[in-house]
């Protein structure tokens, strides 16, 4: 009788174990989940028509003038290319404030490099930088 009460207490505490650390576990994961943007910031999207078989170079080619961007740019902002679900390529950036974005912006019209690869890009997907679809959305 009482080793049936030390094996039933025993499985008792070590479900309880598990479920505390599975708990823990989960809760850790949870609380280190940040929003994606805050309050203030402003999220730029790129979206552009692009053959499929020239996706993958141009998406390189996305990689290269971020890389130019966090090299040059006198503002700092953060950017990352992909390829939407429809197929269309692009990127997303991020911005502190709509006065930096601005300011990035300024940048990017002024140096030659930076306007050229773009233009570089959209013709790589036989559509022009005006073809891109380029939409702002100011996070609260």
């Amino acid at each position: 009788m009482i080793l049936n009460s030390v094996k039933t207490l025993s499985s008792v505490l070590l479900v309880t174990f598990l479920l505390l650390c599975a708990s823990n576990v989960f809760a850790a994961h949870h609380k280190g989940m940040e929003p994606v943007a805050k309050s203030g910031q402003v999220v730029v999207t790129y979206r552009g028509s692009c053959p499929a078989n020239a996706v993958e170079g141009v998406i390189d080619q996305i990689k290269s003038i971020i890389d130019y961007e966090r090299e040059n740019s006198p503002v700092l902002y953060s950017s990352a290319p992909g390829v939407w679900s429809d197929g269309k390529i692009g990127a997303v950036d991020l911005h502190e404030s709509v006065e930096a974005m601005e300011k990035a912006f300024a940048w990017q019209e002024a140096d030659k490099k930076w306007s050229s690869s773009y233009a570089r890009i959209a013709a790589n997907c036989g559509i022009t930088v005006g073809d891109f679809e380029v939409v702002t959305l100011i996070v609260r």
